[in-house]
């Protein structure tokens, strides 16, 4: 597959998500904070990887190819840093709701799956544009 098809891709698979949670959440005719939260979250993201999509698109149309070597060695080490940080916060976290639960804190499996993931994804973002404004010495 090529990189505008690729592209393409991502940006109907985005609003084909979006749409798909906005039509559950109307059917299920729950409007509670946390539906209208993870809403919110999927519009957001949906919408980040729209306009990330179309820069990539301008930058393939104009020949710049969407990774080198220096993107892809920060991509790799960033990605191993997440891994490796996201699974010792996800102990912690497996710890302190264990905690909450025998203090009666109930926590449906929805809502922590979302806490984590959005967490897991937070970490990697962070890590990744540490990275990239740090450049060629993250390698190091």
């Amino acid at each position: 597959m090529d990189g505008q098809a690729r592209i393409r891709a991502m940006i109907a698979i985005s609003a084909l998500v979006v749409i798909g949670c906005a039509i559950a959440i109307a059917a299920l005719g729950s409007y509670a904070f946390w539906s209208m939260a993870v809403l919110l979250v999927l519009v957001a993201i949906a919408i980040v990887a729209v306009l990330l999509s179309w820069k990539a698109l301008r930058d393939v149309r104009n020949g710049i190819p969407l990774q080198d070597e220096r993107s892809r060695s920060l991509t790799a080490r960033a990605s191993h840093v997440s891994f490796y940080s996201s699974m010792y916060l996800l102990l912690a976290l497996a710890f302190v709701f264990a905690v909450f639960e025998d203090q009666g804190v109930e926590i449906s499996n929805s809502e922590l799956l979302f806490f984590l993931v959005a967490i897991m994804g937070s970490i990697h973002i962070t890590v990744s544009t540490y990275y990239n404004k740090k450049g060629a010495r993250a390698l190091r």
